[in-house]
């Protein structure tokens, strides 16, 4: 909620969720729109928050958790018939590249210091001043108090919601900002810093009506968990994971004289497809995505998070619980190879002094790379992508989180002569789903050799000049949410939102939308059907699916 003019508004808000131990690290980022004069921010948090457990954070770290788990456009490129080159792609060979495995693979190393990967990570938490001048935390009475002595009008209805928040146990937080140190990203709109606090309590409860009086007409929620070994979901609404692995268009005409290749309307695109399943499943949050930090997805469109943004966001509040023991365990005995680059060293040594300093920093590195390693092994969380856009009387229910069982979807590969991929959302040891949309591209060169093997989808050929980037849907709250016509832009059947896809004859299915399967207390995991008829379609595509392409190849090879 905001308090200035009386005016201020929100259209949207992220809430990051760290938990472990029995300690919870919550971000609070919300968007402003209103007047550039001085207001103030005001947030329940529970009863054991102090100011000692607030501070706000850069921007970039709440950034990185939405990018890291944007739905994303990812092209697969059918390859050359008579290669023989194993089917690859795009981020396997970036990967390779980089020749380790995820975010450690992505730092820039000196090839003759060969220096351990880990040493070169940035392993402390950052905070921020920036625009926040002031911070208090108290009672409903209290806070109006300060209010009252700054001038700051609260929005109507302000009131009931200060009441019933600390009838429930609730203090308020209120952050003071300096309308003169904020990021303006437009007239009367401005990028504020995250918040962050901590508690000792487990939250599972999120009091997400409390800044209804300042919310728009229309807002968007997004949070974000990220928990050890758990993805989390909504339990008291309903959770659905959004339709995935869809097959669209690379061009999209909207008028005669109006085309764009989809990838750079990708954001135009979700919000359609993201309103067409809401409007179907009211009161619905959409799951978008439940993966390892240590990875972010296939392609990815970042590197995974880095221990720095983890530890800002939260885990160093967990490492300061942490024993020196375990904080610092001991390294493990040298082995043959580390002791030969010992006694190299010393042995170009001047003096024994300069010896057995080497020794001690030898010693000292060694020790501080078993830290780091154990850092690394030890915050390792799923990070959880939930999604709602709501009005106020769509907000009944404070939002609850609670255990959701792992599963998969969104990750299989396109396969056969046009490309399908699998669209069900199904049960896993692993969580590993993510919101991926996939732009085809045919081979439509002849085919020169005896024994061709057609239809294999992969990385970009090595011919492709494009933007090597992954694009992602992004800023979602002010999209042009009627700019996309999904009849036009989707290929796959999705029988759950009445999409036929690009078919000449689709059988007529009922079917419900796909559910995420929910894990229970009493039985640890009781998961639901997954609808995957859309998966199933897919042989009815016939040939109006990439018509001229396809019919442009096979006129060329008879040629």
């Amino acid at each position: 909620m905001f308090a200035g003019s009386g005016t201020e508004k929100v259209h949207s808000t992220q809430i990051t969720l760290m938990q472990k131990d029995g300690i919870s690290v919550v971000t609070v980022l919300p968007d402003y729109q209103g007047p550039l004069s001085p207001f103030a921010l005001i947030i329940p948090v529970p009863s054991d928050v102090t100011k000692t457990r607030v501070n706000a954070l850069k921007r970039a770290y709440t950034d990185r958790v939405a990018l890291v788990s944007a739905p994303r456009f990812a092209e697969f490129w059918e390859m050359d018939p008579c290669s023989s080159e194993k089917r690859m792609q795009d981020w396997e060979r970036d990967r390779k590249a980089n020749d380790a495995t995820a975010f450690l693979g992505t730092m820039k190393t000196d090839p003759s210091k060969k220096v351990a990967k880990e040493m070169l990570l940035d392993v402390e938490a950052q905070k921020k001043k920036g625009e926040y001048v002031n911070t208090l935390v108290g009672s409903a009475a209290e806070v109006k108090k300060w209010l009252e002595g700054k001038d700051y009008k609260l929005p109507p209805g302000a009131d009931k919601s200060f009441s019933e928040y600390e009838e429930l146990g609730y203090k308020f937080l209120v952050m003071d900002v300096d309308s003169n140190l904020m990021e303006l990203v437009g007239s009367d709109r401005a990028s504020l810093s995250p918040i962050r606090f901590w508690t000792k309590e487990e939250v599972t409860t999120l009091p997400t009506r409390f800044g209804l009086p300042s919310a728009a007409k229309e807002q968007e929620l997004q949070i974000f968990t990220m928990i050890p070994g758990q993805r989390m979901q909504v339990t008291n609404y309903e959770t659905k994971a959004i339709p995935t692995n869809l097959s669209v268009v690379t061009e999209y005409i909207e008028s005669e004289k109006k085309k764009y290749n989809l990838k750079e309307k990708i954001g135009e695109f979700y919000t359609a497809l993201h309103d067409s399943f809401a409007e179907k499943n009211p009161n619905t949050f959409l799951l978008e995505y439940a993966w390892p930090t240590e990875d972010c997805g296939k392609p990815c469109p970042s590197e995974p998070l880095f221990p720095d943004e983890l530890l800002s966001l939260g885990a160093d509040v967990f490492e300061a619980t942490l024993s020196k023991d375990v904080t610092r365990p001991a390294p493990p005995e040298a082995t043959d190879e580390e002791k030969g680059k010992l006694e190299g060293l010393q042995m170009a040594a001047k003096s024994p002094k300069q010896k057995r300093d080497i020794k001690k920093q030898w010693e000292a590195d060694r020790q501080e790379l078993a830290a780091r390693k154990a850092l690394l092994e030890r915050n390792k969380y799923i990070l959880t992508r939930l999604h709602y856009r709501y009005s106020s009387a769509q907000m009944p229910k404070d939002v609850e989180l609670g255990s959701g069982a792992a599963v998969t979807g969104g990750v299989a590969l396109p396969e056969g002569e046009f490309g399908e991929a699998d669209t069900s959302v199904q049960p896993a040891d692993e969580n590993h789903f993510q919101s991926r949309y996939n732009g085809l591209f045919p081979n439509i060169k002849v085919i020169k050799c005896d024994d061709p093997k057609p239809h294999r989808w992969g990385k970009s050929p090595r011919t492709y000049r494009g933007l090597n980037k992954i694009w992602v849907a992004e800023d979602l709250a002010r999209r042009n949410r009627k700019r996309i016509d999904l009849k036009k832009a989707v290929l796959t059947p999705v029988p759950v939102l009445g999409l036929a896809g690009r078919t000449a004859a689709v059988e007529e299915k009922k079917s419900d939308a796909v559910d995420v399967p929910v894990e229970k207390e009493d039985s640890g995991c009781a998961c639901s059907a997954v609808d995957s008829s859309a998966a199933r379609q897919w042989g009815a595509w016939g040939g109006l699916l990439m018509l001229g392409a396809f019919w442009r190849r096979r006129s060329t090879r008879r040629a």
